[in-house]
C-alpha cells in the first residue's frame, strides 16, 4: 500500500482516475468536486450521492488509496482541505484555483452570507435602533479589522445628526470612556468579542451602567456577557487566514439596516438632518 500520509489524496485520486471501474470513477469525481463535504460525511452519506450499491465498493476504493479505515481517509483528507484552502464559505478557494474563480468565489460567498444574515431574527436591530435614537452621545470603540465596521457606523449615523465620538486609537477611547455617564451608549465592533482592551473598556462603562451594543460574530463572547443588545453575524468561514471576511461585509450592511430603521422610524427629525447633510455634501461636487 501507499504511504498516504506523504500524498496528496486528491492527487493520489486523480491518478489513479483512468485505472477506476465505472463505478468507482463515479465514486471519485464526487470526491473530487466535494472534498469539504466528503469529509464531514459518512459511509452511507456517500453512498446516498453515487450509484454504488453497497458500503464495500466505498471500502475497496478507500483500501485501494491505502487506507485502512474511511476514518483515516477522511483525516487525511480533512488535513490536506485545511493545508491547501485558504477561504471556506459557500464556495472554496484552493491554492489551485484561477483568479477568475477566486473572484467568483469571493462574491458567491458574500452573497450568501447576506442571504443568511438577511433571514435573522429583527427585535435586536429594533431594540439597537432605539437605544443609539436616544443616547445623549454615542461612543463607538473597535480595533483591527473592526475599526473599518466603526468608521462606517460614525459617518453614517452622523449624517443623521446623531452625536457619535469615533477614534481608532484605544488610549483615546479609554480617556472618553472614563468620563462616560449614564445616558451615553457604546457600540463596539468585535468579531471575536474577546479583545483584552475592549472588554476592559467595556467593563468600565459596565459598572457605570452605560449600555453597549455590541456586534460580533460571538455572541456567547466576554463582551457580549456585558452587552445590552447583541447583534450577531453569522458566516460559514472556518478558516483563519480569511479573517471573516463575509462577517465583515455582513457587519457593514447591518450598520445600514440600524441606519435605515432610525431614519424612517424618525422620519420627521432624521429626513431633514440627513438632506441638510447631503445639501452640505452637493458643495464639494465639481
Amino acid at each position: 500500500m501507499i504511504d498516504q500520509s506523504q500524498t496528496s489524496v486528491l492527487k493520489k485520486i486523480k491518478e489513479l482516475y483512468p485505472q477506476l471501474t465505472h463505478m468507482q470513477q463515479q465514486l471519485a469525481s464526487y470526491i473530487l468536486e466535494h472534498p469539504q463535504d466528503v469529509a464531514n460525511s459518512s459511509i452511507s452519506d456517500l453512498i446516498r450521492h453515487t450509484d454504488l450499491k453497497s458500503e464495500a465498493s466505498a471500502v475497496k476504493f478507500y483500501r485501494l488509496l491505502g487506507y485502512e479505515t474511511f476514518k483515516s481517509f477522511k483525516i487525511s483528507l480533512a488535513q490536506e482541505l485545511a493545508g491547501r484552502t485558504f477561504y471556506h464559505s459557500q464556495t472554496d478557494i484552493t491554492l489551485d484555483d484561477s483568479p477568475a474563480e477566486i473572484r467568483r468565489a469571493i462574491f458567491l460567498g458574500a452573497a450568501n452570507c447576506l442571504t443568511q444574515n438577511a433571514e435573522t431574527e429583527t427585535a435586536e436591530c429594533i431594540e439597537a435602533a432605539q437605544l443609539l435614537a436616544n443616547a445623549d452621545r454615542i461612543i463607538i470603540i473597535g480595533q483591527g479589522a473592526s475599526a473599518a465596521i466603526c468608521s462606517h457606523a460614525f459617518f453614517r449615523f452622523t449624517e443623521i445628526g446623531l452625536n457619535c465620538i469615533y477614534d481608532p486609537d484605544p488610549h483615546m477611547n479609554a480617556a472618553v470612556l472614563s468620563h462616560s455617564k449614564e445616558k451615553d451608549l457604546v457600540l463596539c465592533v468585535s468579531q471575536s468579542g474577546e479583545t483584552a482592551d475592549l472588554y476592559k473598556q467595556i467593563e468600565l462603562t459596565y459598572r457605570r451602567h452605560v449600555p453597549t451594543i455590541l456586534i460580533t460574530g460571538n455572541p456567547s463572547s466576554s463582551i457580549a456577557r456585558l452587552s445590552r443588545v447583541v447583534l450577531s453575524t453569522v458566516s460559514e468561514e472556518r478558516h483563519i487566514l480569511t479573517d471573516a471576511l463575509n462577517s465583515r461585509i455582513a457587519q457593514f450592511c447591518l450598520i445600514d439596516a440600524l441606519f435605515s430603521i432610525i431614519s424612517i422610524s424618525r422620519a420627521r427629525d432624521m429626513l431633514p438632518r440627513l438632506q441638510e447633510t447631503r445639501d452640505m455634501f452637493t458643495t464639494y461636487k465639481l
